[in-house]
């Protein structure tokens, strides 16, 4: 075999797998749940505050596609905690500045959100939104119920609107801990407006959720509409993903779990592009120059925004962005 033609066996042999490491997410997209749909018939009360919060991320196909770089097919969704701080009382989220995404940094390593300070003089946000189904837990049960097909998960229902710092995914010092930032960029004061109530099935089946609409306008322009049905796991399996991750025993009484959101986050950054970043693990310092290119991205919430979500007879909050 002559070497020109082992180089270029060669060269086939790397474009074929940077492709496939570029791509792999995008191979089998998984497929929406088999989920029931819940009858509308059912009781309100008042959502009160959280135990602990879970979120969900990438549990929607759509979302997935426009979000690759932190979702892998041989572990599913992340989870993560979000702090109870972010639980809005109000109805006006702050812009964070500079000094506070550090700080939401400094929260998890301090000599590198200090080296992070040192390079940049200031650091946009990129705010963005997240129309989200929450589920929370009315009375306690151990999680090794979840095996039990006949076990129905005591839940009630809610709307909510996962605000996230975007920038904080790029502020990672590696891509094993983006999930770890991920969550830093959740869970700022406030980044969690919910609705005031929640809704609770008159009758519930194991595999039944809410098959509701979820939407979200800015300014009056809609940015997300989808069906909650398109989730690629049903509440059940929500919960038994949170307690895989998260090493739960039992889920207490007021724990709430965010569900995901469907595409159409203002972050469109290309997929190729958010899979090369993972496959690289480029400094956080170049990472975060790179994506702060995006700030003039008109999608990215600014001061004066208004911005609702809705999921149909769940409920409706709105929030005023403050600079």
């Amino acid at each position: 075999m002559t070497i020109t033609r082992l180089l270029v066996l060669g060269i086939a042999a790397l474009l074929l797998w940077l492709g496939n490491a570029l791509l792999r997410p995008f191979q089998t997209l998984p497929q929406p749940a088999q989920m029931t749909c819940l009858p509308e018939t059912g009781s309100r009360r008042p959502l009160g505050a959280p135990a602990t919060v879970y979120g969900l991320g990438l549990s929607f196909a759509g979302h997935i596609a426009e979000s690759p770089g932190l979702y892998d097919p041989e572990t599913g969704p992340p989870v993560f905690v979000k702090r109870p701080r972010t639980v809005l009382g109000g109805d006006v989220v702050r812009m964070p500045a500079t000094a506070d995404l550090l700080a939401a940094a400094a929260e998890l390593d301090t000599a590198h959100a200090a080296e992070l300070g040192a390079a940049f003089e200031t650091i946009p946000a990129l705010l963005d939104y997240e129309v989200e189904v929450g589920l929370v837990v009315l009375s306690p049960f151990e999680t090794a119920r979840l095996g039990d097909p006949a076990f129905v998960p005591p839940l009630g229902y809610f709307v909510a609107n996962d605000v996230t710092a975007r920038i904080l995914i790029a502020m990672a010092p590696d891509v094993g801990r983006i999930v770890e930032y991920l969550a830093a960029g959740k869970s700022l004061p406030g980044f969690l407006p919910a609705g005031s109530t929640a809704w609770i099935p008159d009758a519930a089946t194991p595999d039944a959720g809410p098959c509701v609409r979820l939407v979200t306008e800015v300014n009056g322009e809609r940015r997300q509409d989808a069906s909650f049905t398109d989730i690629i796991l049903t509440p059940k399996q929500i919960l038994a993903e949170v307690a895989r991750q998260q090493h739960l025993t039992a889920f207490a009484a007021h724990d709430w779990i965010i569900t995901g959101t469907p595409p159409g986050v203002a972050a469109q950054v290309p997929a190729w592009q958010q899979r090369l970043m993972v496959l690289l693990d480029p400094p956080a310092t170049l990472k975060v120059r790179l994506m702060a290119g995006a700030a003039a991205n008109p999608r990215y919430l600014r001061p004066g925004d208004r911005v609702t979500v809705s999921a149909g007879h769940l409920g409706t909050r709105t929030i005023r962005i403050e600079g």
